[in-house]
């Protein structure tokens, strides 16, 4: 069984990291971190697949901002775009410093990058920021998620099928307390 899940892991695990990444996942780019921890992901490959499909999300992103900039429904929003002229000015003026700060606020990413094709910003700017970003973003939440799971295994290693045998028996427990209303003819 081992073997099989590390065959499924290796196969798709990096599919479901560039997934993950493209779309705004922290959360899978840790889990792969800790799957790499355990030698069934290569870290490096880890890395570079998040790392490339972050910075093409964060690519379309930005384009679907600089369409929609570009769209005249948005200049009708005059408050809108008293904000975007703002903004404009600040990313103009500190560009990577913009960049960095919203990549590391939860739910931000992709409404960043759209906010920032809004803007005047380059296109080969945006880039160039948004990779050194990317791998870097990559590299911190994929080393969180391996030292996170060495720290697991180390803590609780010998602990784990136990652990596992006593997480089983709760769910059936709670399993059987939820059905035993139905079979018995009661309502729930």
């Amino acid at each position: 069984m081992t073997s099989n899940l590390s065959a499924f892991v290796s196969t798709y695990g990096l599919v479901a990291v560039f997934v993950g990444a493209f779309i705004e996942g922290e959360g899978v780019l840790m889990t792969a971190g800790i799957f790499a921890g355990e030698g069934l992901l290569h870290p490096v490959s880890v890395w570079w697949t998040a790392s490339l499909a972050a910075w093409l999300g964060h690519l379309f992103w930005f384009l679907v901002g600089r369409r929609l900039g570009s769209h005249s429904l948005l200049s009708r929003f005059e408050r809108l775009n008293e904000r975007i002229k703002k903004a404009d000015k600040i990313i103009q003026h500190h560009p990577g410093t913009a960049i960095f700060i919203l990549q590391y606020l939860y739910g931000m990413r992709i409404i960043g990058a759209v906010a920032f094709g809004l803007t005047q910003l380059s296109v080969g700017l945006f880039l160039f920021y948004e990779a050194l970003n990317c791998l870097l973003w990559a590299a911190i939440v994929e080393s969180a998620g391996y030292l996170l799971g060495e720290v697991v295994m180390r803590l609780f290693h010998d602990w784990i099928q136990w652990i596992w045998l006593a997480l089983s028996v709760m769910a059936m427990i709670s399993i059987i307390h939820y059905l035993k209303p139905f079979h018995s003819g009661g309502k729930r």
